[in-house]
């Protein structure tokens, strides 16, 4: 019998994918449990509502961006971290076509909602961009805030297109576009 962490580290990787592939809204506690693998009646022992599920799958999203950052920060100029970052959207790009960018689509849900974990979700664009905008001061740039906008703006515009015109091209001409600015500045 699978631990209880197990269990429950099971849910939230369910909902984060289901949230992801479908939505907050139109996936329900019931989808959550059917690909989980966990009984229907369990999930409220790990989660009274689905507010708290989806808490849990910000955090777990948190973590994760922060892992990533980690890894990151173990090249040794800003520069070749930043192009990384775009290998790593390259890597993604299918799913991101398919589904949409798994933190901005999921934000943009909550945001429209009003939902109370909406400013949780808002935080890990911050961390996203507090990052980046850190390369750029690394990098000795006038306005590194502008400039770390401007590629996070890029993106999340990027990802944004990519899913509605369900084109992975979208997203190699956005990495090759920021490869290039880059590379200029």
């Amino acid at each position: 019998m699978p631990r209880t962490s197990d269990k429950k580290e099971k849910l939230v990787e369910s909902a984060g994918k289901l949230f992801h592939q479908v939505g907050f809204n139109q996936t329900s506690i019931a989808d959550i449990a059917e690909d989980s693998g966990v009984p229907l009646g369990n999930i409220h022992y790990y989660f009274k509502t689905k507010v708290d599920l989806v808490a849990e799958v910000l955090n777990s999203r948190k973590e994760a961006i922060e892992s990533w950052f980690e890894e990151l920060e173990k090249l040794p100029k800003p520069k070749d971290r930043l192009i990384k970052m775009l290998g790593d959207l390259e890597g993604m790009k299918h799913k991101v076509v398919k589904y949409g960018c798994p933190v901005g689509s999921l934000c943009q849900e909550l945001d429209k909602e009003r939902m109370p974990v909406s400013r949780q979700a808002d935080g890990l664009i911050k961390i996203q961009l507090k990052w980046v905008t850190g390369q750029f001061r690394e990098l000795g740039k006038q306005n590194p805030e502008d400039l770390g906008l401007q590629w996070m703006s890029s993106i999340h515009g990027t990802a944004l297109l990519a899913n509605a015109l369900k084109d992975p091209k979208v997203i190699d001409r956005g990495i090759v576009r920021l490869k290039s600015w880059l590379k200029e500045l």
